[in-house]
């Protein structure tokens, strides 16, 4: 199984210089293999993170466009190669960032979109989160490249999280799990309505664990997830 890259913790560090919006309410992160396909499992995973609104599909499709971006101009399309996704949710910005594993050339964006070929990809795809994002940057570190971006979600009419218990009381409890089984993404589903989780270097929906309470999840992970040498007692 490929080894977790906590690429989140730098994206967000990396990121901070540029970062205008208060400390997320709740924050996700994922990385994926650097195949095509694995466009459409992001892509997926966004939106069963945030409730169906405008601001949810204007970040998903950026975020579509950013992921095709790394797989077609950075080394993360490149066998073994991995890109990762990071999504954070305060009641008004939501922000997305794509890591990569860095190319020889900078990021550009086309002056139109019409002028653009084939081969600028790239540039056609970040005419498109020029346009539509409210903000946006990139940072590196060491090889590796973030590109983030910003929407203003309540001022878009974006609704609050609608998971069970209300916004706070699921931060709450996503940061016990964390804490309880690391290198775990947890998350409640709002298509699918249900508690899932991703372990450590687990992509397809094959490799993920899902149930319908935050206690059955919690109750799999600790049959599942390698020891950590912590207690799970406060996870549930």
């Amino acid at each position: 199984m490929p080894v977790h890259v906590d690429w989140g913790r730098q994206a967000r560090k990396a990121a901070a210089a540029s970062r205008r919006l208060a400390p997320p309410v709740v924050w996700w992160g994922r990385d994926f293999p650097g195949g095509e396909d694995q466009v459409r499992l992001a892509r997926h995973w966004i939106e069963d993170l945030l409730p169906q609104c405008d601001p949810l599909a204007d970040l998903v499709l950026l975020a579509s466009e950013l992921c095709t971006n790394a797989i077609l101009h950075t080394r993360s399309g490149k066998p073994v190669g991995r890109f990762t996704v990071d999504v954070e949710w305060a009641p008004q910005t939501a922000r997305v960032v794509i890591g990569d594993q860095g190319s020889p050339t900078a990021p550009a964006i086309t002056a139109k979109a019409q002028d653009a070929t084939l081969a600028d990809e790239d540039g056609r795809g970040l005419w498109l989160v020029d346009e539509l994002a409210d903000d946006w940057g990139t940072a590196t570190h060491l090889g590796h490249r973030w590109v983030w971006v910003d929407i203003q979600w309540q001022a878009r009419g974006g609704p609050p999280l609608q998971a069970p218990g209300g916004c706070e009381a699921v931060s709450a409890d996503i940061a016990r799990m964390r804490a309880a089984f690391p290198g775990t993404t947890i998350w409640w589903g709002h298509q699918t309505r249900a508690w899932w989780a991703a372990i450590p270097g687990a992509t397809d929906a094959s490799d993920l664990v899902k149930a319908p309470t935050r206690g059955e999840l919690c109750q799999m992970l600790a049959a599942t997830h390698p020891d950590s040498g912590r207690s799970r007692d406060d996870a549930w």
